[in-house]
Order: structure tokens, then sequence, then C-alpha cells
């Protein structure tokens, strides 16, 4: 599940390392989804450390009545850093680096300016991921980030790395994966409340 709207705008704006809260916007968007989720008794809540990530887990919590030693964050699912992009829209940024995104997005460039490299955030999800599901979890709920759940996503499922792009994950949206004759499918995607 990604996160809800932040204070920051996140909807428009390039929050990746920045710890930036949820707006009650954001706290209503994630408390919407909780009668998709009524009934299930998550074994475990992963979140990213961020607080927008942390607050929408906890809000999921709470909300489903589940005890809060459920809960554990995991560093390795914060976003992408954006390096001096952080905070930004996508107008500011081509305002500030006219070439940057004709030149990252035909891979001529591995990060933001001052950034993190994609491809180094692309394995530290990856690698998250990838030990997270061999746990003895029946049900899990991971809350994260647009980037970071493009990447769990997208390496569970065999999505090529150009197409991950296009997954959209809209803000509070939830997706469900399932294991099953030893490989991962996607039951739903993006689902809003």
């Amino acid at each position: 599940m990604r996160h809800g709207e932040t204070e920051g705008q996140s909807s428009i704006r390039y929050h990746g390392s920045n710890d930036v809260p949820l707006s009650d916007v954001g706290r209503a968007q994630i408390r919407a989804l909780l009668p998709l989720l009524a009934g299930v008794a998550f074994d475990a809540v992963l979140h990213s450390p961020q607080s927008r990530a942390r607050e929408s887990a906890e809000l999921l919590v709470d909300g489903l009545g589940l005890d809060r030693a459920r809960l554990r964050a995991d560093e390795r699912l914060r976003e992408l850093s954006f390096g001096r992009a952080e905070g930004m829209t996508r107008d500011e940024i081509d305002r500030a680096f006219p070439t940057f995104f004709a030149d990252y997005e035909a891979d001529r460039l591995d990060a933001f300016p001052d950034g993190e490299s994609r491809h180094a955030f692309r394995r530290r999800v990856e690698q998250a991921v990838a030990e997270l599901v061999t746990e003895p979890f029946q049900d899990l709920l991971l809350v994260a980030h647009r980037g970071t759940l493009r990447h769990a996503i997208g390496g569970l499922v065999g999505v090529p790395m150009p197409e991950r792009r296009a997954l959209g994950v809209e803000l509070a949206s939830l997706s469900v994966l399932r294991h099953q004759d030893g490989r991962w499918q996607l039951d739903a995607y993006s689902l809003l409340p």
C-alpha cells in the first residue's frame, strides 16, 4: 500500500528523502481503505521509516484493531532520494535542470542531481522484498512509497525495468499479490476505496 497525501503535496512534488507528514486529506484516504482490509489479521505490517509511511501503517493497524507489535520499520523501504530536486514539482525541476528529464528517461543519467542512483535503489528494494517474503507470514502488509512499490511489485511478478516506470501506484492505493504454485501473481493493482 502507498501512503496517503502529505503536507508537502506528494501528489505533485518529488518527496523522496524529505520526511513530510501526512495531511488531514492523507489520513482520511488511509482510513477509507479500512473496509477493503477488514477481516485480514496481518501477521506483520512493514513500513518505510519515513513518517508518511509510518503514520499510514499505524492508522491501518489501529483501524483494524491489530496489535501495534505487528508494526516493523525497514530502512530499505524508504523512497529514492531526489537530491537537489527534493520537494520540487516537475515544472520546477524542468526550470532548474532543463535537460534532466530527457536524459534521465533515456537512461543517460542514473540519478537526480546529487540524488541516489536508481539502480542502487532498485537493488536495495528488491533485496529487502526478497528477504521479507521468505519470512513465515501468512498475510503481510507493506506500506511504502511509489518508487519502492514499483520495484517491490515489479520484482516479484517479473515486470521488466523500463515498464516499471508505468506502474501508477496512486496515493493511498492497495495492490494485492499472492504466492501460488511457486510464483507471485498480481490479484489487484492500485485499488482505491
